[in-house]
């Protein structure tokens, strides 16, 4: 492990510390001004370890704010780099509002007609044949409780003497015991109330029984009327299941477990013909993923560029105050994104007309996604994109589109003979593989990919942890005797390749961006030591210069002296 560079911190002056004060004494001059100069004259190396420090310090901070950057893009770029993230649909029903239909990630486009011959109801019971004048009417003459029952189970509470008709709905509905499972209400036609129980969930299991009603008075359970039946949600979806009388059922109407990653909320039943259920590929959705996708791919490149300098005229800026990194490692950077962005997909193959073989997109410019390679043009360097071949492309095939951008492992071979069991996302190296493998006497006796041994079970081969296909699980159908060798493609996407690009550059301890980072803070640790030094020795200069002149101070003070004895000498010997 790198040990830190550390600065010995800012320098403090001692040069005035028991030292020498210079204020002209000799002859009257003052030497101040002419230490100054000197000293200014010897700091020109210092001046140039403040200004590179101030570069450096720079560049840190134009490093980590790029590093960020990069974290952010990878993170946006992992949240759709699965083709259930990535690919979007859109769901139609017919009708009149009887059903209505919802997805979720992992829909596929399909279509499907729906018969609704009933909706799920919850269980009502009214006391038709039993009124009371008001809700404070009194309807309970003694101490004893009421039974109801719930889907099967008994639910007893305590009432007391006196309870009106309202306390003992409100008593009811604050029982725990009856808590999401017994509703009590008064329901009044105008002139008389009537006491309604009611289940709170739809379904035919969850009904409710009237068993012990006797403590309210002139009340039994024939005094209630069934009103409503707990019963079940019943349909047929593509006419199953076939008999006249054969439903499929559901205790509810919001129902998401009949059709894979769909919700259907049942409005209202259906006529024979019942209502068709539509699941498309939601294009212009894809469309703002794609965007998304090459807006934030963008900025980087912009930033990449605009961190290096080479969206300025550096040379002829003379004005120009702001800081480039002109550094190899950035550009390295900047290619590596660009070679990504402008590669074939990991895993994908050319499209060849001639065989009809390859992927239909294998890039993204068979996408109308291209680089402006225009010097000066305000998008240089960027990704630019043809709507109208991009929608084209997406008219024609929306999920070989997503597949570019987000397959994670999808993995084929070209051979009928090969078959491909299983993949391991982000174990399973994407790439092209050579299988090679050999047969003899009905069993596969050596297999390779890409020149590395493989694990035979039977008619199945896996690529071990020293290989880079790790995890790639394959069949055999055939096993003529013989040697066979075929290509197999395990797919990553371009969202999943920049991803872990970007997860690559902004490794702390392996990538560029972290260690050209570190590279400019052990710089400024460096020139803040050099600045220190520096400081130290132009202090002792000036001590030094201030020790001299002081000394020539003093000499010429004496001198001064002499000459006005001599001068007064010479004045008494002309007057006498």
């Amino acid at each position: 492990m790198a040990v830190a560079s550390v600065s010995t911190g800012s320098y403090q002056s001692t040069s005035t510390s028991g030292g020498f004060t210079v204020n002209g004494l000799g002859d009257g001059t003052d030497w101040t001004d002419l230490i100054n100069a000197s000293v200014e004259a010897e700091s020109y190396e210092l001046d140039q370890y403040n200004e590179d420090l101030e570069e450096a310090e720079a560049a840190s901070e134009l490093l980590e704010a790029l590093n960020e950057e990069v974290i952010a893009l990878s993170a946006t770029l992992q949240g759709m780099d699965e083709m259930d993230e990535f690919l979007a649909y859109s769901v139609s029903t017919t009708g009149d509002g009887e059903v209505q239909a919802s997805i979720e990630d992992g829909a596929t486009e399909d279509s499907y007609n729906l018969v609704v011959n009933q909706l799920a109801q919850k269980d009502v019971w009214i006391s038709e044949s039993m009124s009371i004048s008001s809700a404070d009417q009194q309807i309970i003459s003694s101490d004893s409780s009421i039974t109801l029952s719930y889907a099967g189970e008994d639910i007893s509470m305590n009432v007391t003497a006196g309870t009106t008709a309202q306390e003992l709905v409100d008593q009811i509905n604050s029982d725990p015991d009856f808590d999401g499972k017994i509703g009590a209400s008064l329901i009044s036609d105008g002139s008389n109330y009537y006491i309604k129980f009611s289940g709170q969930d739809t379904g035919e299991d969850n009904a409710v029984g009237l068993t012990d009603l006797s403590a309210i008075d002139g009340y039994s359970s024939g005094s209630f009327t069934n009103t409503q039946t707990a019963q079940n949600s019943q349909m047929k979806v593509d006419g199953f299941p076939s008999g006249a009388d054969e439903w499929i059922e559901r205790p509810t109407n919001t129902v998401d477990d009949v059709i894979d990653n769909m919700t259907m909320t049942l409005n209202a039943t259906t006529d024979a013909a019942g209502v068709n259920i539509g699941v498309s590929y939601d294009t212009d959705a894809m469309v703002e993923t794609i965007e998304t996708f090459v807006s934030e791919v963008n900025q980087l490149l912009y930033d990449l560029l605009d961190i290096t300098g080479e969206l300025t005229d550096t040379e002829n800026d003379e004005d120009n105050t702001s800081v480039y990194i002109k550094d190899a490692t950035l550009d390295l950077v900047y290619s590596s994104v660009k070679d990504a962005l402008t590669s074939a997909g990991l895993g994908f193959l050319y499209y060849d007309s001639d065989t009809g073989k390859g992927d239909q997109f294998a890039s993204l410019s068979a996408l109308g996604i291209t680089t402006d390679s225009t010097e000066g043009s305000a998008t240089f360097g960027q990704l630019q994109v043809d709507y109208e071949e991009l929608e084209d492309a997406l008219a024609k095939d929306p999920e070989a589109v997503a597949m570019l951008f987000a397959a994670n492992g999808e993995a084929e071979t070209d051979s009928s003979d090969l078959r491909v069991i299983s993949s391991i996302a982000g174990l399973t190296g994407a790439g092209d593989y050579d299988v090679e493998y050999t047969v003899s006497g009905g069993a596969i006796t050596s297999a390779t990919i890409n020149g590395v041994d493989m694990m035979v079970d039977g008619n199945t081969l896996l690529a071990g942890s020293d290989s880079n296909a790790n995890g790639l699980y394959l069949e055999v159908s055939d096993l003529t005797d013989g040697s066979y060798s075929s290509t197999v493609t395990v797919k990553q996407g371009k969202c999943g390749q920049v991803a872990d690009l970007c997860s690559a550059l902004t490794d702390v301890s392996t990538g560029s961006i972290p260690l050209l980072a570190a590279s400019y803070d052990d710089l400024t640790v460096k020139l803040e030591n050099d600045i220190y030094e520096e400081e130290a020795r132009l202090d002792a200069y000036e001590t030094e210069l201030k020790r001299k002149y002081s000394a020539l101070d003093t000499m010429l003070a004496y001198y001064s002296g002499q000459e006005a004895q001599l001068e007064t000498t010479l004045a008494s010997l002309d007057s006498s």
